[in-house]
């Protein structure tokens, strides 16, 4: 009787197991916890919702290269910085998230200059209003700078008509194309030229262009591609803001709430390769490609197949011999490299008599920019706490100023700017921020392979985290479409 009624149940069971059969589902492997893997994984579960599952492997922390710095117990950007106004994807997240927007100073006071000891342009402009001093200065390019930029901007906005309606591009040149041809011709030659063509001046082109590729990009507009240097002056004309608490706080949200839907798991661990597998038939449960990765609490390195993996961070020269990606001869790193960078944090206070400036100009000056690449330095702002009710730090002996540097800096680097008497190191700290621009630019591949993508190849055309949460929902729908997921399609852009 119990043999009996133990098969009628496994019959039972064989029968609703039938009757309930779920489609397999899609495994993604999403390597790096930046801004640009975690808005991949967000974007797939928009798209894919249930029918995926998702891996996400982080060997550091949560936010990439978004962080933030302790100092006397107050939270300063340490990373990316700023968000531009027109970024409406990092707009939607942050609103989604419940956090807020803090813009920075619109009266902004800062002076440009070209080695330290002539003021070329300033804004805390004593008898005449700044407007006047650009004009006397640029003439008829400050007109056609603001109204060629925006033209610029407005195409660049296509691409969220262009996602909201499902539209795909396979590579970055396709990306660049579809939005403005001359984007990408813009990559094919140096920023100087590409203005001097343009019908800008020396003068413009020296003074607020070096100024902009200096200040983002760490690179002079004769070594940088034009491309990357119209991104640079869109931010440099535009509102900026960050997110209140830190710009971190939307990856690290966003993974927070990933972790409670259904199938989104998190790794803690090393990612040695990625190599591609070939399933022996159709019923074959592996997948596509295999992830080899070491756990942070062991020193065992496992192995896992996924049917798609979406790297998630930059591949260059130097991390050539700490990742590999295997089976593949259209993608190779040794071609690309990233721009080392310092980020020099101080207490201090400014030399303003080595600028000619009054007492009164002096408390108001809030930055200076530097134009002259040849120089040990970029830019020394001050900062300001990524949360409104830390006030304490405008206490004048207590400012905390951000030196941006390509190299170490010495002690005599700093006297050149600070009062002698009056400045102390705090940290400084290197990092590969941005990638390494050139003319004609070489562009790496979205897709390395069928079933490998790599998110961070939109980086060479500019780096900022829009363009990361661009490229995470390109890489979501063009994985959507591959599977033959329908997608909605709107007639017109909503703005989030």
């Amino acid at each position: 009787m119990i043999v009996r009624l133990g098969y009628i149940l496994s019959i039972l069971c064989t029968i609703v197991q039938c009757e309930h059969h779920e489609t397999p589902k899609t495994h993604i492997a999403i390597i790096g916890a930046g801004i640009g893997g975690i808005a991949t994984a967000y974007w797939l579960k928009y798209y894919l919702n249930d029918s995926v599952a998702i891996t996400i492997y982080e060997s550091d922390q949560v936010g990439g290269r978004l962080r933030t710095l302790n100092i006397d117990e107050v939270e300063y950007e340490a990373g990316g910085t700023i968000i531009h106004d027109k970024n409406l994807y990092m707009k939607r997240l942050v609103d989604e998230l419940g956090l807020k927007q803090l813009n920075h100073q619109s009266s902004f006071s800062y002076l440009i200059t070209d080695d330290g000891s002539q003021t070329l342009f300033s804004t805390l402009s004593r008898y005449i209003p700044s407007i006047f001093h650009v004009i006397w200065r640029y003439g008829l390019d400050a007109f056609r700078f603001k109204f060629w930029l925006d033209k610029k901007l407005s195409n660049f906005l296509r691409i969220y008509d262009y996602q909201d309606n499902g539209r795909t591009f396979e590579t970055v040149e396709e990306f660049l194309q579809m939005l403005d041809q001359d984007f990408y011709a813009a990559t094919r030659y140096s920023f100087r030229k590409y203005l001097f063509e343009k019908g800008f001046h020396k003068r413009f082109i020296d003074e607020i262009a070096q100024m902009a590729t200096l200040v983002n990009y760490d690179q002079s507009v004769d070594a940088i591609n034009a491309f990357p240097g119209l991104v640079s002056l869109m931010a440099s004309g535009s509102t900026l803001w960050h997110v209140e608490g830190g710009n971190y706080l939307v990856p690290k949200k966003m993974l927070e709430n990933l972790l409670k839907q259904s199938d989104v798991q998190f790794v803690k661990g090393y990612v040695k390769s990625v190599a591609e597998t070939h399933r022996i038939d159709v019923d074959d449960q592996g997948g596509n490609v295999r992830l080899s990765y070491q756990p942070s609490t062991s020193d065992l390195v496992n192995s896992v197949d996924y049917d798609h993996i979406v790297i998630a961070f930059p591949l260059h020269r130097d991390n050539i011999a700490d990742f590999v990606v295997q089976a593949t001869d259209s993608f190779y790193q040794y071609d690309y490299r990233m721009q080392s960078t310092h980020a020099n944090f101080l207490h201090g206070k400014l030399d303003c008599q080595k600028y000619n400036l009054t007492d009164d100009e002096c408390q108001r000056l809030n930055a200076i920019f530097y134009t002259k690449s040849s120089l040990p330095y970029r830019c020394v702002a001050q900062q300001q706490p990524v949360n409104l009710n830390e006030e304490q730090n405008k206490k004048p002996d207590k400012s905390v100023y951000k030196i941006f540097s390509p190299e170490e800096l010495n002690l005599l680097h700093y006297e050149q700017i600070f009062d002698k008497e009056n400045f102390k190191l705090i940290q400084d700290i290197p990092w590969l921020a941005y990638p390494k621009y050139e003319h004609p630019q070489k562009l790496p591949p979205i897709q390395i392979n069928k079933n490998i993508f790599y998110l961070n190849a939109m980086e060479w055309s500019s780096s900022c985290m829009e363009i990361e949460v661009i490229s995470a929902r390109n890489i979501a729908l063009l994985v959507a479409k591959k599977l033959g997921v329908e997608l909605k399609h709107s007639d017109k852009h909503v703005e989030f």
